[in-house]
């Protein structure tokens, strides 16, 4: 198995200091937050891959660079890990992809975020993507700066998200955040209301106003009518 550098950047990528990795879980740890598989170009273009080869020793059997033909000339790809901007802090996927509580690159700032330990989770999003195109125009950015992938799902795509969420022992929920239980308490404080303003006391469930005459109530179910009050 290939082992690419950690870096923020192709320069630092191509330090022989740079650590190594050899697998995504051991370059999040080393990086202390996520991190995603970058390819970039190096500057340099060649005539021949003979060329190509004697400035770069680890073209061939490494798996960090691959020779490719553009534009008229030879040129070498890297491959390397690169830490992930913050991801979202939720308890869930779709939290995570709608309202998070917050963004996090490290366990710790997770933690501060859930007022208690975290893990980075991956989580598919049930909506499904008839092509790549069509997610991408809704996910992309999320896509290429690392904090999710595409997945095939019954023959169509769907997204899934990288993100922080609690970590606790199976079987026990997670305690409130500090930020979900101030929401609660402010909506525990507010008072009741409907999705509709309550219609008058004196109409039952199944029944309307006549629209030619306000004193009239239709009973829908049967379609006869009383005045009102009576």
């Amino acid at each position: 198995m290939s082992s690419f550098p950690i870096a923020a950047n192709l320069a630092a990528a191509q330090r022989s200091d740079a650590p190594r990795a050899r697998t995504e879980d051991e370059a999040t740890t080393l990086a202390g937050g996520p991190v995603f598989l970058a390819v970039e170009e190096l500057q340099e273009a060649f005539a021949t891959p003979a060329l190509a080869e004697a400035a770069v020793p680890e073209l061939y059997g490494s798996g960090l660079h691959e020779l490719i033909w553009r534009d008229g000339a030879w040129r070498v790809t890297m491959r390397y890990w690169r830490p992930a901007p913050p991801a979202p802090v939720a308890r869930t996927g779709a939290a995570a992809a709608r309202k998070p509580l917050g963004h996090a690159r490290t366990p710790d700032q997770a933690r501060a975020l859930l007022g208690g330990p975290a893990e980075l989770a991956s989580e598919v999003l049930p909506k499904l993507y008839l092509d790549h195109k069509q997610l991408m125009r809704r996910w992309g950015d999320k896509v290429r700066n690392g904090l999710g992938d595409i997945v095939e799902r019954e023959g169509k795509f769907a997204f899934a998200i990288s993100y922080w969420r609690p970590l606790h022992a199976p079987g026990v929920a997670a305690p409130l955040a500090p930020i979900e239980r101030s929401e609660l308490a402010e909506r525990v404080a507010a008072p009741l209301r409907g999705p509709q303003p309550q219609a008058d006391l004196d109409i039952g469930l199944f029944e309307d106003i006549a629209p030619e005459n306000p004193d009239v109530v239709l009973v829908t179910e049967e379609g006869d009518g009383r005045f009102r009050g009576e």
